[in-house]
C-alpha cells in the first residue's frame, strides 16, 4: 500500500502529543520518535519533519530535550505541561 503525502510539521507535533497523552513518560531520540512513537500510523513523513515538530514543541515548552552522552538528544513530554496535556485531550474528546 501506497503511503499518502508527508505530513505537515503541525500534524506531526499533534501525533507525537497524542502519543505522550498515552505514555507521558516516554523519552526517545528523533529516531527513536520516529519509528517507536509514529511508526505504527504507516503515515508518510521524513525525519526532517519528526525533528522540526520536535524542535517546536520543545520552543512552545510542550517537551524538554537533554543531551544523553552516546544516545545524542532525547525528548520527553514537559513536566509542568502534563495535566495541561491531560485537560486538553478530554476536553476536546467532550466536544461533539
Amino acid at each position: 500500500m501506497d503511503r499518502p503525502a508527508l505530513l505537515h510539521p503541525d500534524v506531526v507535533a499533534w501525533l507525537i502529543l497524542g502519543y505522550l497523552y498515552g505514555n507521558p513518560d516516554a523519552k526517545d531520540t528523533v529516531d527513536g520518535v520516529e519509528k517507536w512513537w509514529l511508526n505504527d500510523m504507516e503515515i508518510g513523513m521524513d525525519a526532517r519533519t519528526v525533528q522540526g515538530s520536535l524542535d517546536h514543541l520543545v520552543t512552545l515548552g510542550w517537551l524538554v530535550s537533554y543531551e544523553r552522552r552516546g544516545t545524542g538528544i532525547v525528548y520527553g513530554l514537559n513536566k509542568d505541561r502534563r495535566d495541561k496535556l491531560r485537560q486538553f485531550v478530554e476536553f476536546s474528546s467532550d466536544v461533539p
